[in-house]
This record gives C-alpha cells, sequence and structure tokens, in this order.
C-alpha cells in the first residue's frame, strides 16, 4: 500500500451548492468505510481541506480524485504528496 497526503485547494467556491456539498460528503465518507482515508477536514481558513489517504498506488488515488464531486464541479483542486509511513501513534485518539 501507499500512504499521501492530498491537499484541496478551493478554486472557484461561487460553484458549491448544498447538493454539491452533500455528494462530496458522501464520497469521502464512503472512501473512510472501505478504509481508503485515515482523516480529512478543512484546513483552517476554509480554502480547502486535507486528508492522509492509503491506497494501492498513484493510479487508484488519482482515480478517486478524479470523481470527487468538488473536483467534478470545478470547484477544488488538489496537490499530492506520497510519504513512507515509518511511525504511527496508535495512541491518539482522533
Amino acid at each position: 500500500m501507499k500512504y499521501f497526503l492530498v491537499e484541496g485547494n478551493i478554486i472557484d467556491a461561487g460553484r458549491m451548492t448544498d447538493g454539491i456539498m452533500n455528494e462530496h460528503m458522501a464520497y469521502t465518507r464512503a472512501a473512510m468505510e472501505r478504509g481508503m482515508t485515515f482523516m480529512s477536514g478543512l484546513k483552517a481558513d476554509m480554502s480547502g481541506g486535507i486528508s492522509i489517504m492509503r491506497v494501492e498506488d498513484a493510479d487508484a488515488l488519482q482515480a478517486y480524485l478524479d470523481h470527487e464531486p468538488l473536483f467534478v464541479h470545478g470547484i477544488q483542486e488538489y496537490r499530492v504528496a506520497e510519504f513512507d509511513v515509518h511511525y504511527i501513534n496508535n495512541a491518539w485518539d482522533c
């Protein structure tokens, strides 16, 4: 498995609707239920989001992001960084 930090950056907030936000939340929830997303949330300045994800490879992540509702509707773009996990603090209760 590969690990990625995914930074979403809002490029057109004016396109956001309640329906699109609901699609986004359902899509994110489904990825969490499949074990693909470890954690996800909004940046403090509300300019996008951050996710830590585990997938088979970069192509699988790209396929996921290509269908992410905020991307599909031209609201958010992504910056992705693959990283190697060296340590995990199992005591964290986020």
